[in-house]
């Protein structure tokens, strides 16, 4: 796939989730293989202002394009902030219209653009004037059920110069809930000439390949769907034709823990790393008979390796699925 001046080997992404695309996490799905990662979202004004120390931005080891994605609603702000993420390595720039989370929304962002198509619009424009690498845009069906305009917001956006376009088929009031509506993906795929990329709902293989086939879009975006299996982007990239071209040959669940859990470590230290795999290994044992149990021993952990005592003895050489 090509996003602007950006060639991209297949078609199949990690979406940013606020709190788990870290460093360590997306190095993680990379060894599996995917095409293309998503920061956590980024607060433009922190950006600008320099407040906060922003680890997640750190690219080591990093060996497919990294997307950076900025949030906000002053245009100015917004142009400002896209620049110094430029300046820090993103392959592209992306701008967050979909985060449903009541913080963000209630100052303007995120989601709550679905509602002010015109400020969308200028925000994509001023950006688009200081960048020399791929601008793209995340954004829902809507604001609710009775605004469901992302096709209006689709052909503005493009218009104003974004390359791609992230289209989650839910509204703002839906949050996660409910199955995607692929015909919203289909209507923006539709009414624009760049390529749309559809996210929401894929839990499994299948999901990839029914979105791309109802949708017509041009790729996938995972989110939910690789928490506790950050292997399943590389496992659609090879339904779709595709080499994973990562380079992971681990088969355990507690192979690939132990990996996330030193890559952790790396980057957090001992007592940040348990304290951040604590969600990460509720996301790996779910569905797994006797999952409650472990979670209540390992959560009272805190040393890193007797985690890792307490995740061989669960998990022990069961194979990834």
């Amino acid at each position: 796939m090509k996003i602007g001046n950006l060639d991209i080997y297949g078609n199949v992404f990690l979406a940013p989730m606020a709190g788990i695309t870290d460093t360590p996490f997306r190095r993680l799905v990379q060894g599996f293989g995917v095409s293309a990662v998503w920061t956590e979202m980024l607060s433009a004004a922190a950006v600008v202002g320099n407040r906060g120390v922003f680890r997640t931005v750190d690219l080591e080891g990093h060996l497919v394009p990294t997307i950076f994605q900025i949030s906000g609603k002053d245009p100015k702000v917004m142009a400002e902030a896209a620049l110094r993420v430029q300046d820090m390595g993103a392959a592209a720039v992306d701008v967050n219209m979909g985060c449903p989370a009541r913080k963000i929304v209630g100052k303007g962002e995120g989601a709550a653009l679905m509602k002010d198509v015109s400020l969308a619009g200028r925000l994509i424009a001023e950006i688009r004037k200081v960048l020399t690498v791929p601008l793209t845009a995340k954004i829902r069906s809507g604001w609710d059920d009775t605004c469901q305009n992302a096709t209006e917001m689709a052909k503005v956006l493009e218009s104003e110069g974004v390359d791609a376009l992230i289209v989650h088929p839910r509204s703002r009031s839906r949050r996660h809930s409910g199955p995607p509506a692929l015909s919203v993906i289909r209507q923006v795929t539709e009414s624009v000439k760049i390529p749309v990329i559809g996210n929401g709902g894929i839990l499994e293989v299948q999901d990839a390949v029914t979105m791309v086939d109802e949708a017509k879009c041009d790729g996938v975006m995972v989110g939910r769907g690789a928490l506790g299996r950050p292997w399943l982007p590389g496992r659609i990239l090879v339904h779709f034709g595709l080499s994973p071209n990562g380079s992971s040959r681990f088969t355990s669940f507690f192979e690939v823990i132990r990996q996330h859990l030193e890559m952790q470590i790396q980057w957090w230290g001992a007592l940040g790393a348990v304290l951040r795999m604590r969600k990460h290994l509720a996301w790996y044992s779910r569905n797994f008979p006797g999952g409650a149990e472990f979670r209540k021993n390992v959560f009272r952990l805190e040393d890193p390796d007797e985690v890792l005592d307490c995740v061989e003895k669960f998990f022990g050489k069961v194979t990834i699925i």
